[in-house]
């Protein structure tokens, strides 16, 4: 028979791994990476990224920081219960398919396939099976067809319609919100009651950034009404009314951003819509759909510990953690200011 979904002997095994990765994170010490660059990696030596500490490149930075990242996904996949185990899938699903609709958009404007997408380093990566086709002969009508997996296969299909209504690239951009947000339904399908509840509080503040999002992007590409209401879930998700949102988008359409700002500022709770400029707002909606999720994650570590909110937040921590380092390095060695790499920095 199986155990009970948050029962304590069900997580016996995850739990202390995620007390470990939460306490290994590097949090605000990011802000402390000075430049020179072979310093600030000499830096992390003694912390859990000590594996790129020896990089001499930013090419390699990013390789080795992916690499890490996926390979606590694949540990922390194996420590989970069945129920959460595409809990855990999910948060490398959601980084797949944004290197998808970037390949999509790169074929889009007839540009070769980028040599390296950060997901290629995932164990269960789909997107490595199809870059030799796409490196031989590069097709946007046939990366559909070498897709293995199915979802991702649905997701291009998706994608596809959206761009062919649409007509500019930029469509794949804007649609890999959709597809994050679809990842997020599909992992929390097999939790049910009060964990998913829990599960979901800690990962709401992303849905509705990216919901947000989503809208304010389709506004600036002009997207038929339709085709953005077919891009959201069907399913109820994180109390986001999504028909509300549809409606909204379209009352809003050839208004002037204000007008969209005023309505969705009342349809989410947990992020800022504000500011001016489609810019100002969505930088007001990503930098706070940020700060709340770590908020939610941090809170998470303080309820009961056998639920799959816990790996939830732990992976969401580790997320964060891992983009902010990602943008000190990089700023550090692209020159870029204290300043300006603190605003990239969460």
């Amino acid at each position: 028979m199986a155990e009970a979904l948050g029962s304590p002997s069900a997580y016996a095994q995850i739990v202390p791994r995620l007390r470990l990765l939460k306490a290994g994170l590097l949090g605000p010490r990011v802000k402390d990476l000075s430049p020179p660059l072979a310093e600030a990696l000499a830096s992390l030596r003694d912390t859990m990224y000590s594996g790129i500490a020896e990089a001499k490149e930013l090419r390699l930075v990013e390789r080795r920081l992916a690499q890490q990242y996926f390979s606590v996904i694949d540990e922390l996949e194996g420590l989970a219960p069945d129920e959460a185990k595409e809990l855990v899938r999910a948060f490398a699903e959601v980084k797949e398919v944004e290197d998808l609709m970037t390949l999509a958009r790169a074929l889009a404007e007839g540009l070769r396939p980028p040599a390296w997408l950060p997901s290629l380093e995932w164990s269960r990566s789909s997107i490595r099976d199809v870059m030799p086709e796409l490196e031989a002969s590069p097709s946007l009508t046939r990366l559909p067809d070498l897709l293995k997996s199915g979802p991702l296969r649905k997701t291009m299909a998706g994608a596809l319609e959206a761009f062919s209504d649409i007509k500019f690239p930029e469509a794949f951009t804007w649609y890999s919100l959709s597809a994050r947000l679809a990842a997020i339904q599909r992992a929390l399908e097999p939790i049910g009651g009060q964990d998913r509840t829990d599960a979901e509080k800690v990962l709401c503040p992303l849905v509705e950034g990216w919901a947000s999002l989503a809208a304010f992007q389709a506004w600036a590409l002009r997207v038929n009404p339709r085709t953005f209401a077919r891009a959201l879930p069907q399913r109820p998700l994180c109390g986001v009314r999504w028909a509300s949102l549809a409606e909204a988008y379209e009352r809003n359409l050839s208004e002037d951003i204000a007008s969209l700002v005023t309505e969705l500022s009342k349809m989410v709770r947990r992020v800022k819509v504000e500011g001016r400029s489609l810019r100002d707002v969505m930088s007001s909606v990503r930098r706070s759909a940020r700060v709340a999720a770590m908020r939610s994650a941090m809170a998470a570590f303080e309820g009961y510990p056998y639920s799959p909110a816990l790996i939830a937040a732990a992976l969401l921590l580790l997320t964060i953690d891992v983009d902010n380092l990602r943008a000190a390095l990089l700023g550090i060695g692209l020159g870029l200011t204290q300043t300006e790499i603190e605003v990239a920095i969460v």
